[in-house]
């Protein structure tokens, strides 16, 4: 605005000096020359003149209006899309000013922040902020006198009733600098966030919140399995470092106890071989470089080789394991990793199940996948426990957990070999009642099926057909 005075007030002044100038010429070359001609002459002149100046001011100001429109053009276009990246964002975005008054929040930071962008009466609420112009969707209207309505900034603190992010504005504005701080949000289920804020230009800050809530989780569980890995390694190195010190302090003389020695050296051994085992299985697993050998398998085949390899341990608990698969149930899956996800399940339904206790091995066909149920009437796994059992190393009852073998990773494994195959699995339990672990997988089809698939899964042609076996009980 300064500019376009100065313009006109040297338009004006060259224009006076102009004419000024003429009528000293005027005056000088033409000193008797009468009234009526003199002014004939001015009129002239100025008309001349006149004409020069506005035709200049004109192709000036279609120049600047010219730019003036394709920079609105250019600034709206900015503004649209600004506005579109700031709503596709997932973190939360706040500007506040110097008077700690909200200036502008994208979708996720209302949602994040849980502000009510509602007034009493039900019209939107947003933020009118002095020296802005919001748009009418950006303003918070409050009933007036008279149904009339006006106008009120809305401040951080009203919006948000916590004094860690307050203080972060507060700090990045007064020291003109960049703060982080960790946020924890309870409104509407624990969520945390980092929180960044930057002042902007004198008198603004911008505010990001970014949610680390599953990196936390993440971190946590990183931490708790390198912690109970540690727990599972000791243990049978203690065991072993003992052992062989008392054979080579002169027990591997004595024919009473050498043996026995021996023998837990070995089981020790081979428990740990177990767990390296399973860990790499695992990695293999996760990382997608595992290669399932697709074939047509009987369901129920398949239970009752497993049943065979369980029964030893179901006789020395006194455990009923019962098998009520139907024969006509066919999957297409890799027969050593099916047998090793049936394994799995049953172990731990006998080894976490009460003496004389019975477990429950069915299944039934729907929609193109076999679901198979594997129930047992141990303790029950408690509610919040249910969401983790399937992680690695994670330990339900952690004192009763130490007292059985195992590596702790069976159920990681079964998950994921389950997802390999295109199925899912789920537990459900009641304290007291067992628990209830149910797995699909894709059924087979009565012709040869061939394909390839992006994981690297290879299918092979159908071979198995079904046994005429009656329900099988152990005992």
């Amino acid at each position: 605005m300064s500019e376009l005075r100065r313009r006109v007030w040297l338009v004006t002044l060259g224009s006076v000096s102009a004419f000024g100038l003429y009528e000293v010429l005027k005056t000088l070359i033409f000193p008797h020359l009468s009234s009526w001609p003199s002014h004939l002459i001015s009129m002239a002149a100025v008309g001349v003149l006149s004409f020069l100046l506005l035709r200049f001011s004109l192709a000036r100001y279609v120049v600047l209006g010219t730019e003036s429109q394709r920079q609105t053009e250019i600034l709206q276009a900015t503004n649209r899309m600004l506005t579109t990246v700031l709503a596709g964002l997932r973190e939360g975005v706040v500007i506040v000013n110097s008077e700690m008054v909200l200036v502008m929040s994208n979708n996720a930071a209302r949602s994040i922040l849980k502000v009510d962008w509602q007034a009493g009466d039900g019209s939107r609420v947003s933020i009118a902020v002095p020296g802005l112009n919001p748009a009418p969707d950006r303003v918070e209207t409050t009933p007036g006198p008279n149904g009339a309505a006006w106008q009120r900034p809305i401040r951080l603190a009203d919006a948000v009733r916590d004094p860690v992010i307050y203080g972060a504005f507060k700090q990045a504005l007064e020291e003109r600098k960049d703060v982080q701080s960790r946020v924890e949000l309870t409104a509407r289920g624990r969520r945390n966030y980092m929180l960044t804020v930057t002042p902007v230009g004198p008198d603004l800050a911008v505010g990001v919140f970014y949610d680390v809530t599953e990196l936390e989780r993440l971190e946590r569980v990183r931490r708790e399995f390198f912690s109970n890995l540690s727990h599972e390694l000791r243990t049978p190195l203690t065991s072993i470092v003992a052992f062989s010190e008392t054979l080579l302090a002169g027990a591997i003389d004595d024919p009473e106890n050498k043996l026995p020695f021996l023998e837990k050296l070995h089981k020790h051994a081979v428990r740990m071989t177990a767990l390296i085992s399973d860990i790499s299985d695992l990695s293999s697993i996760e990382s997608g470089s595992i290669k399932l050998d697709l074939e047509r398998i009987s369901l129920r085949e398949a239970a009752d080789e497993v049943v065979a390899l369980v029964e030893p341990a179901a006789e020395a608990n006194k455990i009923a394991v019962r098998v009520s698969v139907p024969q006509d149930i066919f999957v297409e899956a890799d027969r050593m990793r099916l047998g090793q996800i049936l394994q799995n399940l049953v172990d731990n339904a006998i080894k976490f199940n009460r003496a004389g206790g019975h477990v429950a091995i069915s299944a039934e066909e729907k929609d193109g996948y076999a679901r198979v149920r594997v129930e047992d009437t141990g303790p029950g796994i408690p509610a919040l426990d249910l969401p983790r059992i399937f992680e690695r190393l994670y330990r339900v009852d952690k004192s009763r957990s130490r007292q059985v073998e195992g590596t702790g990773l069976g159920l990681a494994i079964v998950k994921h070999l389950v997802q390999a195959h295109g199925g899912e699995i789920s537990a459900a339990s009641e304290l007291g009642r067992g628990a209830t672990f149910t797995f699909t997988l894709p059924s087979a089809v009565s012709h040869t099926v061939e394909q390839d698939r992006p994981d690297g899964v290879t299918g092979a042609s159908p071979q198995q057909a079904p046994l005429n076996q009656p329900t099988k009980h152990l005992y």
